[in-house]
């Protein structure tokens, strides 16, 4: 099967253009990071439920998403797949402009996240995947 992906753009505001939706957060059930993610979210106008489950990396690859991209969480919005600690700007972005792939990652741990800098989010290596893998940067703008 042969994707077809739009270019996503990212314009620069500062309130979220999409505020809120309903996020299912799966957490590795040892790991206290997971929690400050979900309350980044409810603070952006989500409503977040945690699942604790040890065998949460099992959501992100069967939506497609490289083991490389799995981080200790995984959260499902809108039909999307994601990890990482990403931040509201990207969620809102994915979820408005619906481009064709399973859903984003943000690999590794980044001491600034969640809540970061405007500069630093210019700096941010987010990744779009489908079955097939990482099929492109996922532009902030």
């Amino acid at each position: 099967m042969k994707l077809k992906f739009a270019t996503v753009v990212f314009l620069g505001f500062a309130a979220p253009a999409f505020a809120g939706g309903s996020v299912t957060l799966y957490s590795n059930p040892t790991c206290a990071c997971c929690q400050t993610y979900a309350e980044y979210l409810k603070t952006n106008g989500f409503e977040v439920k945690v699942v604790m489950d040890e065998n949460y990396d099992k959501v992100a690859t069967a939506a497609g998403m490289p083991e490389q991209g799995i981080g200790c969480h995984v959260a499902v919005i809108d039909g999307y797949t994601m990890s990482g600690f990403i931040p509201v700007k990207f969620i809102n972005k994915l979820v408005t402009d619906k481009p064709d792939v399973s859903g984003i990652t943000l690999p590794g741990m980044r001491m600034d996240a969640p809540d970061m800098a405007e500069e630093a989010l210019k700096t941010l290596q987010v990744y779009a995947y489908a079955p097939g893998g990482i099929v492109k940067q996922f532009p902030v703008e």
